[in-house]
Formats: C-alpha cells, sequence, structure tokens
C-alpha cells in the first residue's frame, strides 16, 4: 500500500504524474487511480488505497473543484487529518475545503526549492514521521558537503540516508570519478589495440599457412622432377648397353646424370624446371621492383634460385657438353 493517496482531475494528470514522479524520487510512494487493473472494482479499490494510505493530496484545480469523486476523496483526508491540499491552478475551493491551506503550486515547481513545494513536502514528512523531506530537497539545490552532513547527522534513519552517504564520499573524492573514467578508457583501448593485433596475427598466420602450402606442393614437383632424372638415366643405361657401349667409359661426370639429346625426358625435365623456376621466382621478384616486397620475398626469390633454377641450369650445360662431345665423336674417322 502506498504512502500518499493522490486526488485530482483526470484532466491534470500529466501534473499530477509529474508529483508522483518527483515524490518517489524522495522514496515516498504513490498511488493515483492510473494504477487500476483492468477488471478491478473502480470504487473498492480506491476505497482500500485511501483506507490504507497515511496521507491524502488532493490536487485543486477548477475541473477537480466540480468532480464529486474529488470532493468526496477530499473528505475522507480531511476527517483522517491526513489531508494535503494544493492549488495548481488558483481557483474557488469548495466551502468545506476552505480552512484547509491550499497554496498555488505554479507549474513546473515540483522538484525544486519553491517555497510552496517545500511546504508539501514538509507536511508530508510530518504524516509520514520523515521531517527531513523539505530539508533534503532544498539541498538537493545548492547543498555543501557540510550541510549533508549535518542532515545525515539529524535524520540517520530516513531512507534517503544511503544516498547521502554516497554523495558526501562523492564530493570528498571529487577526482575519484574522473579517475575511473579514465583507466576505464584506457582498458577499452588496450582492448581495442589487442582485437587488432589479434586480427593481425591470424591474418599472418594464415598467410605462414599458405606459404607452407606452396612450399609442400613445390617439394611434391621437384621430387616427381628427380624421380623422372633416374628414370632417365636408367633408360640412358639401356640405351649404351643395347649399342655395346660400357657404362663405366669417362664421358667427363655426363653419365652419372643419364643426359643424351635424344633422351626426351631429360629435355622435358629440365624445361620443367626452367617453367617452375620462373613462375616460382616472378611474383616476389615483381614485388621486389615495384618496391612493396619484404624478407620473405627475398626468401621465395633465394629459395627458387637454389632449388630450382640451379639444378635447371647445370642440366642445361650437361645437355650442352654432351651435345658438344657427340659432335666430337662424329668427326673421328672410322
Amino acid at each position: 500500500m502506498a504512502d500518499i493517496f493522490i486526488s485530482y482531475s483526470r484532466n491534470d494528470r500529466e501534473r499530477c504524474a509529474a508529483i508522483r514522479d518527483h515524490l518517489e524520487a524522495l522514496k515516498v510512494s504513490v498511488w493515483f487511480d492510473a494504477g487500476i487493473g483492468a477488471g478491478s472494482s473502480f470504487d473498492r479499490e480506491i476505497e482500500r488505497e485511501i483506507e490504507a494510505a497515511k496521507a491524502l493530496l488532493v490536487l485543486w484545480t477548477e475541473e477537480s473543484v466540480e468532480s464529486d469523486w474529488v470532493r468526496n476523496e477530499a473528505r475522507t483526508g480531511k476527517e483522517r487529518s491526513g489531508l494535503i491540499a494544493v492549488q495548481l491552478r488558483e481557483c474557488q475551493l469548495p466551502l468545506e475545503f476552505r480552512s484547509v491551506q491550499a497554496e498555488v503550486l505554479a507549474e513546473g515547481a515540483e522538484g525544486t526549492d519553491n517555497l510552496v513545494w517545500l511546504n508539501i513536502l514538509t507536511r508530508i514528512g510530518e504524516l509520514l514521521d520523515r521531517p527531513g523531506l523539505a530539508e533534503y530537497a532544498r539541498l538537493l539545490e545548492k547543498g555543501s558537503s557540510d550541510d549533508w552532513k549535518a542532515w545525515l547527522g539529524r535524520y540517520a534513519a530516513d531512507p534517503l540516508a544511503p544516498g547521502v552517504i554516497d554523495r558526501i564520499i562523492e564530493s570528498a573524492t571529487p577526482d575519484t570519478n574522473q579517475q575511473l573514467a579514465g583507466e576505464r578508457a584506457k582498458r577499452a583501448a588496450m582492448e581495442a589495440e589487442l582485437g587488432e593485433l589479434t586480427a593481425a596475427s591470424k591474418a599472418q598466420a594464415g598467410e605462414f599457412a599458405s606459404n607452407a602450402r606452396e612450399l609442400v606442393r613445390l617439394r611434391r614437383e621437384l621430387d616427381e622432377a628427380q624421380s623422372g632424372q633416374k628414370e632417365a638415366e636408367a633408360e640412358l643405361e639401356r640405351f649404351r648397353e643395347a649399342s655395346g657401349g660400357k657404362s663405366g667409359t669417362d664421358d667427363g661426370g655426363l653419365a652419372g646424370l643419364g643426359i643424351v639429346l635424344e633422351d626426351k625426358v631429360a629435355l622435358y625435365v629440365t624445361l620443367l624446371l626452367w617453367v617452375v623456376a620462373v613462375q616460382f621466382v616472378w611474383e616476389p621478384l615483381s614485388q621486389l621492383i615495384k618496391g612493396y616486397g619484404g624478407l620473405g620475398d627475398v626468401f621465395w626469390i633465394a629459395f627458387g634460385v637454389i632449388a630450382l633454377a640451379l639444378p635447371a641450369g647445370l642440366m642445361t650445360m650437361k645437355i650442352l657438353r654432351k651435345r658438344k662431345a657427340m659432335a666430337s665423336e662424329d668427326e673421328l674417322p672410322t
């Protein structure tokens, strides 16, 4: 059940809601008929709330003075000595209520240090046994730390006391909130930087994985080329045996490679090595020429030259030397 029951005209619902909000900010529970549920018995619920409330606040206007409901509710509050009256707009009060003080509360004065509003809070504080309400509202506008300490010393049991303690602590350490805000900003910046580094690390890991896959592919192609070379050497050996040649004849170190001009496999292997070497080195070399390359590009160029271009060059030289040797043998007299 609520501390305060507000009686008003429906034409003033918005103003009534504003007063309700300011009272609830002071931890005063309020009820008015906007809270009646669907299907409820209207008059019975109002009767229950009036009976349970510690005080009744009537909002007089030219409309509410003509309302039988408002008059009856105000009469109940007066009979129980718990009536608080205020005029939202100056009007002629009903005769039976003219003995009850009802000052005019200007539009927007609620929630300020307006004297009429403070008088209403004083009366509410008397009825609710919370004598510090009006002073609390006044200090909200211009209270110092010492004023709040004095208020807390007098009204330590008031429901607003915990908030006053927080206010005093905050005023005693004015830089704390700024420091906390600064720390939060630094933390947010560090988290953002960490996120960027994580993303960059993932991208670099993906690039390394791609390079590793490319290296595996090239290694497989090299193994295939070496296998082709061995097959070419075996074919050369069979050729020599069929032609009555001697595998042990000194041919300047050419027999170990098994390369002859007529051996198409050896030529294909040499050509394949040159093609692969050029393709492998071209992309990083282009990056270096354009000025975009890095150490990774230098590494791959060196790898291509050593692992591919150098064997291709050696095989080319062997083919040329073998061709020259064969030409010399053809010129000898039979």
